[in-house]
């Protein structure tokens, strides 16, 4: 798996230093792996891209709110209420102002779309490569719990992990309650783990959410929670309408 690594490092490196003139990560990603995400989903193809490309990319951040919040002195919420959601630079960011809330950041753009907030600030994180941007951006917010929502899978947990070595107090949604119901209700629903995404830069540290998905060996996506709070009687957290 590493050799694996290190080849995929090595020919994007190349790539980098002899054919790049400014293509967009997507495009480059899919010359170069046949996968339009594939960077995007590798950390340290990510990083890599990042600190080498010649143009660098503005990194737009998306946001839905119900509470006042002010960016640069423009309320956030009145644009979601009006055009259902919000994105700006990150690295423009100049003020920010609002009432204390729970911040949630989503994994997949379908719960950043489908559900409203309660009393809280929606992020869509869009994989890894954003999470440097968002945190910074959390860290000038008050909020009473910060979560983030992803799926019950080795992505997810790898994504809340980096989070997780910058922000301590972060938590993972579908806590381990949840998992657990959800595996006892619906276990025979569920997709097998695959595990060809678990690589071991991925794996998230050892720890009672890491053990389960070890054991149950399969995964939760968001789109089957957001099912079971419609229809399969599984309680919304606080921070969902």
């Amino acid at each position: 798996m590493e050799d694996k690594i290190e080849r995929n490092l090595k020919k994007l490196k190349d790539f980098m230093e002899s054919e790049y003139r400014g293509e967009d990560i997507r495009f480059c990603s899919t010359y170069l792996f046949g996968d339009s995400k594939f960077i995007e989903r590798n950390k340290t193809l990510a990083n890599l891209f990042n600190s080498m490309a010649i143009i660098e990319r503005p990194n737009i951040i998306y946001i839905r709110t119900d509470i006042d919040l002010f960016i640069n002195g423009v309320n956030i919420k009145e644009l979601t209420e009006r055009l259902y959601l919000a994105a700006f630079f990150g690295g423009s960011v100049e003020s920010v102002q609002h009432e204390i809330c729970d911040v949630v950041i989503s994994e997949n753009l379908s719960f950043f779309m489908a559900e409203h907030p309660k009393n809280a600030i929606f992020l869509y994180n869009k994989g890894f490569h954003l999470t440097n941007q968002i945190t910074a951006f959390v860290k000038r917010l008050n909020y009473k719990k910060i979560v983030f929502f992803g799926d019950f899978d080795c992505q997810g947990l790898a994504i809340y992990k980096s989070f997780k070595a910058v922000i301590e107090n972060i938590e993972f949604y579908p806590d381990v309650k949840t998992v657990k119901w959800v595996l006892d209700k619906h276990g025979e629903k569920l997709p097998l783990l695959d595990r060809k995404n678990c690589s071991k830069e991925g794996n998230p540290n050892e720890n009672e959410l890491s053990s389960l998905l070890g054991y149950a060996n399969k995964k939760i996506e968001q789109e089957f929670l957001q099912v079971l709070f419609a229809k399969g009687g599984l309680g919304k957290p606080r921070w969902i309408m």
